[in-house]
């Protein structure tokens, strides 16, 4: 096989894993976020993001997030999804309830 050849074909497998690749990511943020929350769950979702699950209560409640390094942060989110990654320094790999309810949203800092 010629070097042209090799090159023709590696660019036709590149272009149709580019356009499938491609077409999942459309399609995965184009769901609204009831739907997003219905596919993926509740409870931590990876990528920083928890999806608190309240069934219309309208509940806060605490969480520990861990970051790659096993440092624990405290968090209270409310119903949704809350991307946790902003305001931790380094990776969140983790995110539980940790009993707590009640809580104002928002970064409360280490644990």
């Amino acid at each position: 096989m010629s070097i042209s050849g090799f090159l023709q074909r590696a660019s036709i497998v590149l272009s149709i894993v580019m356009s499938f690749g491609c077409s999942v990511a459309m399609d995965a943020s184009a769901q609204p976020t009831s739907e997003k929350v219905e596919v993926a769950g509740c409870g931590y979702l990876g990528w920083g993001e928890y999806t608190h699950c309240d069934n219309g209560s309208g509940s806060t409640v605490m969480l520990d997030v861990e970051d790659i390094f096993f440092n624990l942060y405290h968090y209270c989110v409310g119903p949704g999804t809350t991307n946790l990654q902003p305001v931790i320094r380094w990776r969140v790999v983790g995110a539980w309830w940790n009993g707590g309810v009640g809580c104002d949203p928002g970064y409360y800092g280490p644990a």
